[in-house]
């Protein structure tokens, strides 16, 4: 029984070991629990002399726990909404790091946030504010439990969303040359996200100055961590090349030590380091989830540390009840006001817009050297540019990046492929006041970002309380036409329309797009950019005397090419490179089919503006809409409902890709995706003519 004992014992402590022994013996593992290992290390610990140097440490994690009990009573008494995620019985871990940084150092946190909050903020006060959802709190009641906010500290729910924008943080502090770093919280649990490793791996490769926090209570949520973590926790982080530290919540003077060491580590040589601390929550998982024994519980009540050290002094019970005063006090006088909807409701995205028109000219360039120049302009106002492959000599998957690096040296950074963790950081340098362009090499990589844009970028504005802005702009070429196959040709910007908050702009080699990125400078949100891969090597459009090209005033306005000879009976809506390509042959679409297209093209896609398209199609009375992907709850959809709703008598329809995946050849491709062919056969379907290639 000993040896076993003995074996478990190690084994906890690296559980990759424990597979090996297993393994070399051919022996099956006997039942335990990774919590065993923490009993040990509850027993053990002597904090006597802890409790006669550390006062003020001490104060703050009563407060800390103080708090969280008003919470729960709250709770227990109507006065909250939602759910809690107390830190009950891990407070030292707050008071050990978040407590010990300097101002300028900034702390990601997660949903179980409150103690690192008030460590690090000092803001007790507006923090239970924020949870009884008054305005005073400190993201004025909107974000309450997990989504808090203040300079120097953030916090979100989803597991791991924060670890790259903290990792962004930090690369902001080591381009300044500043010696603050980035504490980032986690759980053991969240070491099953992928966006663990990304980051971890750009902090080691960037040498960025953050220090990962994992802290190990034994669970994730309601899963014992031996189902849920397999592998050693440390070896995780030194597999990336990462320093590693390890300590605990109930042996506190060495924690305190093991804390500033790591702190002091990342501070002086800026680079990352992972801290593992074990701890133990004496409460539920959230307001009331728990399902563990209560003997467990038990055990840890009593030999917690904060408890045992209050029950040996008299003067810590004294200071307990005038937190506790204090916290009732402020409790019943808070002022009661909420932020009203009015207050709330508005977002960054550009609404206005005008009906003058402007006429367009182009410089003879091609649009990807159009677009190198633009980034060009914006890197030369401060900009910092980030994607996979984009410094010389390669330049980018397309070359819209070529000779950047080169000039700009210190703003351009050639990424592993890390399409999150990229997006992440692009979201943490914004935060800095940093214009940051994020490269995605293709769209239908866009998928790995979708929790950045979601949860991150676009909702930080709101949940927040508008305390701060992510001017991120990520560019993604969209679209098929070039053989790429199945995962290299998807349109799939429909599913980023409609996104609060998210600006979604299409490029066209219609015009330059130097005036948009010009206008993106001013622009405080975050943006999606999307490109066309035929567009590419497009030659900006030079005219056509059947036609005239202009541009609708406002920001991103929308490009309306005109008849010059004939009056219009047909509105086509289309954008990107297809609306290039519709543009080329609109003589020959008059030619073959006698419709007179007047052809609506929109650089905003949301919000989108629909008063130059109803102006067109009110004049034509006919409307249709050509969108690169699939017309199921796409593009045209939106325009569609947004006619009906105007009840003027417009006859509209649209034309789209089949809803299927991207076939490769290339004959088969532009069968099945919106081209001029397609176009043709369709309104000849309309006029009833006999066209070669109609089914």
């Amino acid at each position: 029984m000993e040896h076993w004992q003995a074996i478990w014992k190690f084994a906890l402590q690296d559980y990759g070991f424990l597979g090996w022994y297993l393994n070399m013996n051919k022996m099956q593992a006997p039942p335990a629990h990774s919590l065993d290992y923490f009993r040990t290390l509850a027993t053990r610990s002597d904090n006597s002399a802890f409790l006669e140097s550390e006062q003020e440490k001490l104060a703050e994690a009563i407060r800390i726990r103080e708090v969280e009990q008003a919470f729960l009573e709250l709770f227990s008494k109507g006065m909250m909404n939602g759910t809690v995620h107390t830190c009950i019985g891990q407070e030292f871990s707050a008071v050990a790091i978040a407590g010990m940084l300097e101002t300028q150092d900034w702390v990601t946190s997660n949903h179980r946030c409150h103690g690192h909050f008030i460590s690090k903020t000092g803001q007790w006060r507006a923090l239970i504010d924020e949870l009884m959802g008054l305005k005073s709190g400190v993201c004025q009641g909107v974000g309450s439990s997990q989504h808090l906010f203040a300079e120097g500290f953030l916090s979100n729910g989803p597991q791991g969303a924060l670890l790259p924008v903290g990792a962004g943080i930090a690369l902001h502090f080591k381009k300044q040359q500043q010696k603050n770093l980035v504490a980032s919280y986690i759980g053991e649990g969240t070491l099953g996200e992928g966006n663990v490793y990304e980051t971890f791996n750009l902090a080691s490769l960037w040498s960025l100055p953050q220090l990962f926090v994992c802290e190990n209570n034994g669970y994730s949520q309601s899963t014992p961590q031996p189902n849920g973590v397999a592998g050693s926790i440390t070896a995780r982080a030194e597999a990336f090349g990462i320093r590693t530290f390890e300590a605990n919540t109930w042996d506190l003077i060495d924690l305190i030590n093991t804390a500033k060491e790591a702190i002091n580590f990342v501070r002086n040589e800026s680079c990352p380091a992972f801290l593992q601390l074990r701890t133990y929550r004496l409460k539920a998982h959230s307001k009331g989830d728990d399902d563990r024994d209560s003997k467990e519980i038990a055990f840890f009540e009593e030999w917690d540390p904060l408890n045992r050290l209050l029950s040996e002094s008299e003067a810590l019970r004294k200071t307990q009840q005038k937190i506790c005063e204090e916290i009732q006090a402020h409790i019943e006088s808070v002022d009661k006001t909420v932020l009203t909807s009015a207050e709330y409701a508005h977002d960054q995205l550009p609404r206005k817009s005008s009906a003058r028109l402007q006429p367009v000219t182009n410089e003879r360039i091609r649009m990807i050297q159009a677009l190198n120049k633009g980034m060009d302009q914006a890197l030369s106002a401060g900009a910092v540019l980030i994607g996979e492959d984009i410094v010389d000599p390669y330049g980018g998957a397309f070359k819209a990046t070529m000779g950047l690096s080169t000039q700009y040296p210190d703003q351009v950074f050639s990424s592993p492929i890390s399409e999150v963790g990229i997006a992440g950081m692009g979201v943490g340098l914004a935060m800095m006041d940093r214009e940051a362009y994020v490269e995605i090499m293709f769209g239908d990589f866009m998928t790995n970002v979708v929790d950045q844009v979601i949860n991150n970028m676009s909702k930080f504005y709101h949940m927040y309380a508008f305390q701060t802005s992510v001017p991120v702009r990520i560019r993604t070429p969209m679209g098929g036409k070039r053989g790429y196959g199945p995962t290299h040709s998807q349109s799939l910007e429909k599913h980023f329309l409609g996104i609060d908050n998210l600006l979604v702009l299409s490029f066209t080699s219609l015009e330059d797009p130097r005036e948009a990125m010009q206008a993106l400078r001013d622009y405080p949100g975050p943006a999606l950019i999307v490109e066309s891969k035929t567009d590419y090597g497009q030659i900006l459009w030079q005219g056509n005397d059947d036609v005239s090209l202009k541009k609708q005033g406002g920001e991103f306005g929308s490009l309306v090419l005109s008849p010059t000879r004939r009056k219009p009976n047909l509105t086509v809506v289309a954008y990107s490179g297809t609306a290039r390509e519709i543009a080329d042959k609109i003589s020959h679409l008059f030619v073959e089919t006698d419709y007179v297209i007047e052809l609506v093209v929109p650089i905003k896609l949301h919000p989108l503006d629909m008063a130059p398209i109803l102006r067109s199609a009110e004049k034509t009375g006919q409307l249709l809409v050509v969108e690169d992907g699939s017309t199921p709850y796409g593009f045209g959809s939106e325009v569609l409902a947004n006619v009906a709703q105007s009840k003027l008598p417009i006859n509209a329809s649209r034309l789209g890709a089949a809803p299927v995946p991207i076939p490769s050849p290339l004959e088969l491709e532009r069968e099945l995706l919106p081209t001029y062919e397609s176009l043709l056969r369709y309104l000849s379907d309309l006029r009833g003519l006999n066209v070669e290639g109609t089914s």
